[in-house]
């Protein structure tokens, strides 16, 4: 029996756990740097497998090894992330979450399933394995600096060095496990911005005794979006959003300062560092006309998502002999950002995309996955991270 065909007949026989783990998960949503549960968890399933090795790493990270009996020394690493969204679930799921205003809405738990139940299936077929597989279960995608740079500096590609990484990430409306890539810049970098603008406060009937940093806020949101319209290449894309605004205390009085913070997308590295100088112009030019000042503070993010190359187009002749060219799709540059960035900067691979059917979009309150794309996503990791090993 080949390979492949034992990779779809332990799937089959782990289903029923990948399931049931994603359900538990979900169930119990825990955000950024706090996983504890859920790192308890992933570490009671995987120790009865009896890994070469397993470990934390990053207080909440869960870092596992498969030896095969190869005589190769090549290492190639599989990823998913484990944390979860400051969002109230609104599915009506029986297993939705019990941590009010947490959820699992970006399909991380899906992840985390997905690369149990591959190794539950590499763990099988370790004698079929010419080389090692690295199983890293993240921390923290979702929140600045990113788990996966921790993971890095902490030596989670080292001992035995990682010579390429895949990871998947889930897709709305695509057929449940089909499989999508894309060669190159793939997601965009993500920098955080906090703006404060001060003003001077004064009764509400009154506002020519005061500065108002209301209204030059909302100068200052409209005028960001020029920065896009206007003032960078319609062919080269950047998003800029306030996605949160807090001033005011009273419907009648003219508050002393307001505060904006948001979030700045872009696909190379040149318009990144521009963007930062044009937004200090704009408020600049906004609050000097008003009299009022402002602070400008930046958290960076991640870098912009680089596949490579030659193991995209590896990854997805991988999925086409695996799965079927039908149930393989070109995935699209967006603007969403990912710190598996971090790995793709030390080591070559590639971060590809499964779909999970037609449901609410990630991020929203109501997504709800087709599970029957579980079993699919953990079997495929199991045989790229096989052929990987096979051919390098």
């Amino acid at each position: 029996m080949n390979v492949k065909n034992k990779i779809n007949i332990l799937s089959k026989k782990f289903t029923p756990g990948i399931i049931d783990l994603r359900r538990k998960i979900h169930a119990n949503p825990e955000l950024s740097f706090q996983e504890y549960e859920t790192s308890k968890l992933i570490y009671s399933k995987l120790a009865p497998l009896k890994l070469s090795s397993l470990a934390k790493s990053a207080k909440t990270g869960v870092v596992g090894l498969i030896k095969g009996s190869g005589k190769k020394s090549n290492c190639v690493a599989l990823r998913a992330d484990i944390d979860a969204l400051p969002i109230l679930e609104n599915t009506g799921l029986a297993f939705a979450s019990r941590n009010e205003g947490v959820m699992h809405a970006c399909g991380h738990d899906a992840h985390t399933s997905m690369l149990y139940g591959a190794a539950l299936i590499l763990n099988e077929l370790k004698e079929e394995l010419n080389g090692s597989v690295k199983l890293l279960f993240q921390p923290a995608e979702e929140k600045n600096p990113g788990g996966a740079s921790i993971l890095i500096k902490e030596g989670a590609l080292e001992n035995p060095k990682v010579n390429a990484i895949f990871g998947q990430h889930v897709i709305v409306d695509k057929p449940a496990g089909s499989l999508g890539f894309c060669p190159g810049v793939t997601f965009a970098s993500q920098d955080e911005l906090y703006i404060t603008i001060y003003g001077k406060q004064a009764h509400g009937a009154k506002p020519h005794m005061s500065v108002d940093p209301i209204v030059a806020a909302s100068q200052v949101i409209t005028a960001l979006q020029t920065i896009v319209s206007r003032n960078t290449s319609p062919y080269d894309p950047i998003v800029i959003t306030i996605g949160k605004i807090e001033g005011g205390t009273a419907t009648n009085i003219i508050p002393s300062e307001v505060k904006l913070s948001g979030t700045i997308r872009t696909l190379n590295e040149k318009l990144r560092k521009k963007s930062l100088k044009l937004i200090e112009r704009t408020l600049k030019g906004i609050t000097i006309s008003s009299g009022a000042k402002f602070k400008f503070e930046i958290s960076p993010g991640y870098p912009e998502l680089v596949n490579d190359e030659k193991l995209t187009e590896f990854a997805q002749t991988s999925a086409k002999d695996f799965t079927g060219a039908k149930n393989v799709f070109k995935a699209e540059r967006i603007m969403g950002a990912e710190d598996f960035a971090y790995y793709l900067k030390k080591v070559p691979g590639t971060f590809y995309r499964i779909g999970v059917g037609n449901t609410s979009d990630i991020h929203t309150p109501t997504i709800n996955i087709d599970e029957s794309a579980l079993p699919t996503g953990a079997a495929f990791l199991a045989y790229l991270a096989w052929d990987y090993l096979k051919n390098n």
